[in-house]
C-alpha cells in the first residue's frame, strides 16, 4: 500500500507539467500562478502566467477557466464561473478568503488562523484542505482532512476528517434549514495533491 502511494506521488510530479492547461514552473511563492487554462481574470483583467496575485485581488473565471496559485503556504484551486477575494486587513497576511459564488478547492498549512466567508457562512482555517460549492441558497462544502469550524447565524458545526467529509447545507437568508451527508463531488485526492505539491508538502491521506 505505501509503494502505491509513492507511486501516485511520484507520477502526479512528473505529470504536473503536462496536464491540460498552462503550468507555470518554479517554486511556490507569494501570489505564484502555477496552472491556467480558459478565461480568467484578476481584478476584471485577463490573467496571464505572469500576473502576479495579491492581497485584496478579486480572481474570476469564467466558461471553462481555471486557475491554481499559492499565497506563502497556502494553494488555492478555482473552477468555472467562480469569483472570489482575497481579503486582507494590512496587504501582506490574507485573513480571509470571500467566496462570492462558484468552486473552490484550498489546501492550507498549519498556524495562523483564516476563514473561508460566503454569502450565508463564515467557515474557520487551520491547517486543513477544504472544498466548497457556493450558491445563493445551499453550500456544498468537503472537509478533505484536518479541522473547520462552520458558522451561520443560527448555528455553528464542527468538522473532522482524515480522508473527506462532505455534507451539503441549504440556507434560508443566513440561517440553516437543513444539513445533510453528501457524496464527494467536483474535486479528487490527486487535485489535492497537485495543490499540496505546490507548496512543498504531500495531504494528510498520503502521510
Amino acid at each position: 500500500m505505501q509503494s502505491s502511494k509513492l507511486s501516485r506521488r511520484r507520477l502526479l510530479q512528473a505529470s504536473i507539467g503536462i496536464g491540460c492547461g498552462l503550468l507555470i514552473p518554479g517554486s511556490a511563492r507569494a501570489g505564484n500562478i502555477h496552472r491556467l487554462s480558459g478565461k480568467v481574470f484578476i481584478n476584471k483583467e485577463p490573467a496571464t502566467p505572469d500576473s502576479t496575485i495579491r492581497a485584496n485581488d478579486r480572481v474570476t473565471t469564467s466558461r471553462n477557466g481555471r486557475i491554481s496559485f499559492s499565497i506563502d503556504g497556502d494553494a488555492f484551486m478555482l473552477k468555472e464561473y467562480t469569483s472570489m477575494i482575497i481579503e486582507s486587513k494590512d496587504d501582506s497576511i490574507i485573513d480571509s478568503l470571500r467566496l462570492l459564488t462558484g468552486r473552490l478547492l484550498s489546501v492550507f498549512q498549519t498556524g495562523r488562523k483564516r476563514s473561508i466567508i460566503t454569502t450565508n457562512a463564515t467557515i474557520g482555517i487551520r491547517g486543513t484542505a477544504c472544498f466548497l460549492k457556493a450558491l445563493p441558497s445551499n453550500l456544498y462544502y468537503c472537509n478533505c482532512y484536518g479541522k473547520t469550524v462552520l458558522h451561520a447565524k443560527n448555528m455553528s458545526e464542527v468538522f473532522e476528517a482524515t480522508h473527506h467529509n462532505a455534507h451539503q447545507i441549504d440556507f434560508s437568508g443566513d440561517e440553516v434549514m437543513g444539513m445533510s451527508v453528501a457524496k464527494v463531488i467536483d474535486h479528487d485526492d490527486d487535485e489535492l495533491r497537485e495543490l499540496e505539491a505546490y507548496v512543498g508538502r504531500v495531504p494528510k491521506f498520503d502521510q
